[in-house]
């Protein structure tokens, strides 16, 4: 490949990293969504930076350590300029993103250390940047192996939403102003002094038309009576609070109780339309009160 061939392509290469980092992408609103996404950051600066290694050695003439050093600074400003460009528009910049672009430099410099016959390297380098390039692929490919198992789980178990017999329950579940942890095959919920604290059951699977009840097996193990509140809502829920379905419960000292909840009812809640009961989003149980008990237990969630 000449060096012209070689910078027109990478030029190329950086004209297509800077149309993804403004373009908008039609990424779906979901975990899946959201970790194919994150998970489009490594290889695209991986690229990248091969990119700086094969121009700077072959068109530059660099060799040696100055060849990775100049690479790794350029692909990792370039992650954390790109984030911050992105501020101004209103785009997700975040720590997270230059963590994942970090990752792609890394194993860029180590796919490189592997193959640079320009470079004197040892055997005991090179094992060490094989050995780089191994942590990379497993760190990268974790969170895409968690999520796939977390999906089978979740459809696998339906029309359970929700049963805590395994720690990858707790993958869907997301807390605010609580402490949260699994005791005995229930969810334990502590509630801290913010406001509204509690729990969303996120993304559970959407379709739920073919059943008629909400279940929900719950249980206050203090001595002071608990004041919840839970709510339903939709894709298509809007921030009003009469567009969903919200309903009161008081739960007794050290009261277990199975709350039944017709999905009719959940379907008429929202004022002006009917929910659609095949893209349910989420549930969330959240404490309404700042008195009275501190902790719930969650023993599980389905549909009948």
């Amino acid at each position: 490949m000449t060096v012209s061939r070689r910078l027109v392509l990478f030029l190329l290469l950086l004209v297509v990293a800077a149309v993804l980092l403004f373009l908008p992408l039609p990424v779906p609103p979901t975990t899946a969504g959201r970790t194919i996404e994150n998970a489009g950051h490594t290889p695209l600066f991986m690229a990248l930076t091969l990119g700086f290694l094969a121009v700077l050695s072959r068109d530059f003439n660099l060799t040696g350590a100055k060849v990775y050093v100049i690479s790794a600074i350029l692909g990792l400003g370039g992650g954390i300029a790109t984030e911050i460009i992105q501020i101004p528009f209103h785009r997700d910049a975040s720590w997270e993103d230059v963590a994942d672009d970090a990752l792609g430099v890394v194993l860029a410099l180590a796919l490189y250390a592997l193959f640079d016959g320009r470079t004197r390297m040892g055997r005991f380098m090179r094992f060490v940047a094989l050995c780089v390039v191994v942590a990379c692929a497993t760190i990268y490919v974790t969170p895409i192996l968690r999520m796939e198992r977390a999906y089978l789980h979740r459809d696998g178990q339906f029309p359970v939403l929700a049963d805590f017999a395994s720690s990858t329950e707790l993958y869907w579940v997301v807390g605010y102003g609580v402490n949260r942890s699994l005791v005995r095959g229930a969810l334990d919920i502590e509630f801290t002094p913010a406001e509204f604290p509690g729990v969303s059951f996120y993304e559970p699977v959407p379709d739920w038309h073919g059943f008629r009840t909400l279940v929900i097996d719950l249980e206050n193990p203090d001595a002071d009576a608990l004041k919840i509140s839970i709510r339903v809502h939709d894709i298509g829920h809007g921030r009003d609070y009469a567009d969903r379905f919200n309903r009161r419960y008081t739960l007794a000292a050290q009261e277990r109780r199975t709350i039944r909840i017709a999905l009719e009812e959940i379907r008429r809640a929202p004022r002006g339309r009917v929910m659609d009961l095949r893209q349910i989003s989420d549930i969330t149980i959240f404490r309404g009160e700042p008195s009275g008990s501190r902790h719930l237990r969650v023993y599980s969630v389905r549909l009948e």
